[in-house]
């Protein structure tokens, strides 16, 4: 017996988490995918996640409900019965009912149906090692997903998208080409040491350290032809004005110092 039977014949049911991973969504459409549950998932939808007013699905209006009914506001897990279509209640609730009871997560539901490729699972993990002949380039993009924890997931058909490794999303609504996920990773990294870093204090305490990162991400997208006019004029007067600034900054301390 698999999860999904053992969810449909109650020796299992499904831990939702509170604004995590949309999983309350993906548990509704997944479940409308599934031939025989699409009425069940559709009339849940409707009398538990849709709010009238604005006329549009609702996790709100879900998890007001479970409060209502003095529900864990966390968490909950949903079950089928045959008789009633898809309920709910707390976890501990169901583990008091049979100890031995399975609780299963949506990822693990979604492969039990079959349904990886409705929600960008079928796919493995690459980097931009394995997928630029650039290897020095390449290096540099690999080392900053590491840092801000994307990976690259690639599929079957030879698309890719961008996997937020702590939030378990996507980038990309629809997964698409190789430049482009070069595209995004190459801005976010140049943007990131633009706008997040703490460039004042880098200059204070290493300014060549600024320099040569600076130079070196202005060398990979060139080598990557990335950089238009636009971009190049914009990352070379931000970095001549904060050269500019760290110069006179540490010509006052100077003199302050005589």
């Amino acid at each position: 017996m698999n999860e999904m039977e053992e969810f449909l014949n109650f020796g299992a049911v499904i831990k939702i988490r509170r604004s995590y991973d949309d999983e309350l969504f993906k548990f509704i459409e997944l479940m409308k995918s599934v031939g025989f549950l699409k009425k069940y998932a559709e009339q849940f939808e409707k009398n538990c996640c849709f709010d009238k007013e604005f006329d549009e699905f609702s996790e709100d209006v879900f998890w007001h409900y479970v409060e209502l009914n003095k529900g864990n506001k966390n968490d909950t897990c949903i079950e089928f019965q045959w008789s009633k279509g898809f309920t709910w209640g707390d976890r501990k609730d169901y583990l008091n009912y049979d100890s031995e009871m399975k609780i299963l997560n949506i990822d693990e539901l979604i492969r039990a149906c079959n349904k990886e490729d409705l929600f960008k699972m079928n796919y493995k993990y690459t980097n931009f090692e394995n997928e630029l002949q650039d290897k020095e380039s390449a290096s540099e993009l690999d080392s900053f997903l590491d840092f801000y924890e994307w990976s690259i997931t690639k599929y079957p058909d030879g698309k890719y998208n961008i996997k937020d490794e702590q939030c378990n999303t996507f980038d990309f609504e629809e997964n698409t080409t190789l430049n482009k996920i070069i595209d995004r990773v190459y801005f976010r990294m140049f943007d990131y040491f633009t706008d997040e870093e703490d460039i004042e204090d880098l200059m204070k305490d290493d300014s060549e350290y600024v320099k040569k990162k600076y130079e070196s991400y202005m060398k990979v997208g060139e080598k990557l032809h990335l950089l238009d006019k636009e971009n190049k004029k914009h990352y070379m007067e931000w970095f001549q004005e904060i050269w500019q600034e760290n110069k006179e900054q540490n010509s006052i301390e100077i003199n302050n110092d005589i």
